[in-house]
């Protein structure tokens, strides 16, 4: 939701809530509340609720829905595929995200072919009948629930069932403004939390985390990390000992163990540099081919540089062991043999 709603500065929400999946909602007053402060330039109200759905050919999803401001339209995706903004306007318009469009909403022909969710489509949206009027596309979350947009008027008619409240407030503060200084203010209101968006960010993040999914990931990487080792530590000494007869006779026509272990390192980081590259590329390959499903990932600098620091890591302690065994061989029994 923050990579794809780049102008907020300031998220008010109640003190409860966690993130976009985890909401609880406000008054409706404390949109005015908001706009009151004086650093304030705008403020508009955000809901979000998961929502069963059932498109026309009867696939049912349960699905994200974001409610938005209905002047300003601020919220809505800036990158859209097919179809208006300004179509959100007509009675039951929503907009839907590429991804879910393709997959999770598409239908089957009677021949097999799939057909992607298209505007014009109707959706039943909690027993209330809704149409698509835009495709667009979004940063893709860890959850691959189709993600819909409509009003705020359009949102709270879906949502009938419940009562009115808002669930995000967001605001831009005005230029110049210190935006820690206007949170603290909002924060002194009973009821009201608010961070900057790098602040909800991080709490974001650290719901995330809580969930015990990263500790999953970790041990599957801490798991690729042991058999790389092992596998790549394992061929690299059994070559070296293939070799060790040459090593021996380098050792006795005078070769330096500073000069058999920059050939041991040397090999070593050939080795790590080619799988290094074949495996960047082969990931850039897959990136790109999958950028466009629910599968997409990303893929920032920091990991490359990890990846490279893993790889380094590797290279170098298996090349230690290989050096240990040639400095401890015997020129003289080798020869022998």
């Amino acid at each position: 939701m923050l990579t794809d709603m780049p102008s907020p500065t300031i998220w008010v929400m109640d003190p409860a809530t966690e993130s976009d999946d985890r909401v609880r909602g406000m008054p409706n007053e404390n949109l005015d509340l908001v706009r009151s402060v004086p650093e304030i330039e705008w403020a508009v109200p955000i809901n979000v609720m998961y929502i069963p759905l059932v498109t026309h050919a009867g696939i049912f999803q349960l699905a994200q829905v974001y409610g938005i401001d209905d002047a300003t339209f601020i919220g809505v995706p800036n990158e859209m595929v097919e179809g208006s903004v300004r179509d959100l306007r007509r009675e039951g318009g929503v907009i839907v995200d590429v991804y879910s469009a393709h997959s999770s909403l598409a239908s089957r022909l009677p021949n097999g072919t799939k057909r992607a969710l298209q505007i014009g489509d109707e959706l039943e949206i909690n027993d209330h009948r809704a149409v698509v009027v835009g495709i667009c596309e979004i940063t893709q979350g860890f959850y691959p629930q189709p993600i819909i947009f409509t009003t705020l008027s359009e949102f709270n008619r879906f949502t009938s069932f419940t009562v009115n409240s808002l669930g995000f407030i967001a605001a831009k503060t005005l230029p110049g403004a210190n935006v820690d200084e206007v949170c603290s203010r909002l924060r002194a209101y009973p009821g009201l939390n608010a961070l900057t968006t790098e602040q909800f960010k991080w709490r974001m993040i650290k719901t995330f985390l809580e969930t015990g999914i990263l500790i999953n990931f970790g041990l599957s990487v801490a798991l690729g990390f042991i058999v790389g080792f092992s596998i790549a530590g394992q061929i690299f000494y059994i070559m070296t000992l293939q070799n060790l007869s040459y090593y021996a006779l380098i050792k006795a026509i005078g070769g330096t163990e500073k000069m058999m272990m920059q050939m041991i390192l040397s090999q070593a980081l050939a080795v790590g540099t080619m799988g290094f590259f074949l495996g960047i590329g082969a990931t850039i390959l897959w990136g790109l081919a999958i950028r466009k499903t629910t599968l997409a990932f990303l893929f920032p600098w920091e990991l490359l540089g990890f990846t490279a620091l893993l790889i380094l890591v590797i290279c170098v302690l298996t090349a230690g062991f290989s050096i240990r065994k040639v400095f401890r061989a015997d020129p003289k029994t080798l020869m022998g043999n």
